[in-house]
């Protein structure tokens, strides 16, 4: 168990701001990383990291976001789990995208590192931050609790081309404040009406543990200097689930209570559509502002 404390940050001092460039690499995606989040989905606090693969190609100072047809999403949906097939077909006239937002911090590995080395406690390896966005279809991830790995939907629906739309600055701290995080706050609006507002310190988990949680998921429990981890989103988000609906939902068969759910988000005003402006701010590490299409 990796267990939770509170991380410490820093200031821009403590390391350089320069340009954020992408290379090819795996992007992971860590679930349930602040507390107010987890509170506000009705889940349990997890005793280590949530990882996932994020297949969406990071694309810098993106001014759109595409929202993809049912079809395009569903699509994805049986190619990542052929045994919905049925279920997708029955319900496919009764669902909407159910577009979300998730400010994050991201993280961009610029060198090697293996879980063991994490583990043994070594200075970690040369790490940079920047402000992401974990753009996700809620239809798409819902279906994963018809599914016995919900992760794989998970990902799923946060991999659609343009899903995946960060800042331009990377700030790389000095070797002795890597175990820092950047003192800043994240805060998003939609249409103007804040959204999203809360410290990068409320992250339940340290640098170190953020690192752990994705090596351990990674191909031979090994990080490659160009992977991306997007460290998970605070509370503010369109879906949110108290802790009793989630129970009486959970006290329904599975055919039952995913469809109510979904059909819910037809009459939910706050998912995003087309022509909804979405600003980002991360203060010193930066901004970033698109509109859905």
């Amino acid at each position: 168990m990796i267990g939770h404390t509170m991380p410490l940050t820093t200031g821009p001092q403590e390391g350089t701001l320069q340009d954020f460039l992408p290379t090819t690499g795996f992007a992971y995606a860590l679930g349930l990383a602040y507390a107010d989040h987890i509170r506000e989905t009705g889940s349990e606090t997890p005793e280590t990291p949530i990882v996932f693969l994020k297949n969406a190609a990071p694309k810098l100072g993106q001014d759109s976001v595409v929202i993809p047809t049912m079809e395009t999403l569903l699509r994805a949906v049986i190619s990542a789990e052929p045994s919905l097939c049925e279920r997708v077909d029955a319900l496919k006239d009764q669902l909407v995208p159910m577009m979300d937002f998730e400010i994050e911090l991201g993280v961009q590995l610029l060198e090697d590192c293996t879980l063991s080395e994490l583990q043994a406690a070594k200075q970690l390896p040369m790490i940079g931050y920047f402000l992401a966005n974990d753009v996700t279809s809620r239809t798409v991830q819902m279906m994963g609790e018809l599914t016995r790995d919900r992760y794989v939907l998970w990902s799923a629906s946060k991999s659609y081309d343009g899903f995946f739309p960060c800042g331009r600055t990377l700030w790389v701290p000095d070797a002795e404040a890597r175990d820092l995080l950047p003192a800043v706050r994240l805060e998003l609006k939609v249409n103007g009406k804040i959204r999203q507002s809360e410290p990068v310190s409320s992250l339940i988990y340290t640098p170190r543990q953020i690192l752990e949680g994705a090596a351990a998921f990674a191909p031979d429990q090994k990080l490659r200097a160009g992977d991306l981890i997007v460290t998970g989103t605070p509370a503010g988000v369109t879906f949110q689930i108290s802790a009793e609906q989630k129970a009486t939902f959970a006290s329904m068969p599975l055919d039952v209570s995913i469809p109510k759910f979904l059909e819910s988000g037809r009459n939910n005003p706050d998912y995003l559509k087309p022509g909804d402006l979405v600003e980002m701010d991360a203060e010193w590490l930066g901004q970033l502002t698109f509109t859905m299409t």
